[in-house]
């Protein structure tokens, strides 16, 4: 009996997986222009960041040439490592704020310009990158401090988009149960199953926080409390204060707060509490979901309709309808410029300056994130990007305090403000 039941799970699950993986892939090919640019400008960055790691930091030889002019201490490439993160990133900064001057355009050559001329992108980033190689290190060791200030307040974004985004995977999974008959016995089963294992794996990854990372009584007091954490949230999850949340997402959230624990003391300095020593770049990870979701998850819809251009438009159509019969010369004439309109319509808000500027905020916070929060400076000799540091223990300690306060907050907010609306359409 329970084989059985064990098997159908997986079938279902299975079934309900490659259905998922069918969407997921639909949504690429048929996503409109603009997800596909921003998607783009994503996947340029990760791209970049990760060639220049592995370059600096495995095969160094090749740039053997220029630790003259970046002048690492010994006068030799150790600090190469180190350096190239935050020239790359200082580039891509400047590539960005560059693109947010050319949006502010608003026109077709804004359009133009964000849109197409990859190559040119690609080639102006890398000459970039070898003009930053002639700048001093006094100035990224500004810099190193300027993006620890701006990456702490792009992580608390990011920690509000994360939670979105568990939120809608909590409310689409649902509604498909509710809505599908023929998956309703396979969604029943993949919402328990998922949520089961999420909640497994967070008090297992807990019980092993304790067993990894006993020497220190702090550390001892950080897993008390993220339990306290995980059993407080899926108590207040049941209490129903908030119509729009889940089991699964307050099992996602209880994961994600249990590995920011984990990360957190991953990154002690003190051998006697840390038995783990490892380069952890979740934190990179976790950004590149939040700007995934930035690109699909927040797509405006009825472009076409709520036009101001295009409404003027089919007024003028209209009018000259009344008064003569168009040709099809002319009709070809007005669609070409609804659809032009149509296409220039993201460009006459601020959409494009404001996702610029994520991602201008984006590429300074990644520099922490491959520098475990600046704790490698560029004055080192050691030639190691990413240092155990308890400051970097405290900023990802606090990071899963307030991820966890303001889950909090979604939970009880339609209990104390009643007058709101927290409802949301997916």
């Amino acid at each position: 009996m329970c084989i059985t039941l064990i098997c159908e799970a997986f079938c279902c699950a299975g079934m309900v997986c490659c259905k998922c993986a069918c969407c997921c892939c639909k949504s690429c090919v048929d996503s409109t222009i603009k997800e596909k640019v921003k998607l783009t400008y994503i996947i340029m960055n990760v791209v970049m960041f990760w060639i220049t790691v592995i370059l600096f930091n495995y095969v160094q030889s090749i740039f053997d040439k220029f630790w003259f002019i970046i002048k690492c201490p010994a006068n030799n490439n150790k600090c190469f490592g180190v350096s190239s993160i935050y020239r790359v990133s200082f580039t891509l900064g400047c590539f960005y704020i560059l693109m947010i001057l050319l949006m502010i355009c608003k026109n077709k050559v804004s359009k133009a310009i964000n849109e197409g001329l990859w190559l040119l992108k690609i080639i102006l980033i890398v000459a970039g990158f070898i003009g930053s190689l002639y700048i001093k290190n006094l100035f990224f060791q500004n810099y190193a401090n300027f993006a620890l200030i701006i990456s702490g307040l792009y992580m608390l974004f990011q920690i509000i988009m994360l939670i979105d985004v568990f939120y809608l995977w909590g409310q689409k999974w649902i509604r498909i149960y509710e809505e599908s008959h023929k998956l309703n016995g396979c969604m029943a089963c993949l919402l328990i199953c998922t949520t089961a294992m999420l909640y497994g794996i967070a008090f297992t990854l807990n019980l092993y926080n304790f067993i990894w990372f006993y020497g220190c009584t702090v550390n001892l007091f950080t897993n008390f409390f993220t339990l306290i954490i995980i059993v407080g949230i899926t108590a207040v999850q049941l209490l129903g204060w908030n119509p729009e949340g889940s089991l699964l997402t307050s099992s996602a959230m209880a994961c994600y707060i249990t590995f920011i624990s984990y990360t957190s003391q991953a990154s002690c300095p003190e051998k006697s509490c840390n038995l783990i020593i490892y380069r952890s770049y979740f934190g990179a990870i976790m950004s590149i979901i939040a700007l995934v979701y930035l690109t699909f998850g927040t797509t405006d819809t009825n472009l076409l309709v709520s036009s101001p251009a295009i409404m003027d438009s089919q007024k003028l159509k209209d009018q000259d309808h009344e008064k003569q019969p168009l040709t099809r010369q002319q009709q070809l004439s007005y669609a070409n410029k609804i659809i032009q309109e149509h296409q220039l319509e993201p460009y006459r808000g601020n959409q494009y300056i404001v996702f610029h500027f994520i991602m201008f905020i984006n590429v300074v916070y990644m520099s922490m994130m491959f520098t475990n929060w600046g704790s490698s400076k560029i004055t080192d000799s050691t030639g190691n990007s990413y240092k155990l540091t308890y400051m970097a223990y405290w900023i990802k300690m606090s990071t899963s305090w307030i991820a966890s306060l303001l889950y909090v907050w979604t939970l009880i907010a339609p209990r104390i403000v009643k007058t709101r609306n927290f409802r949301t359409n997916i």
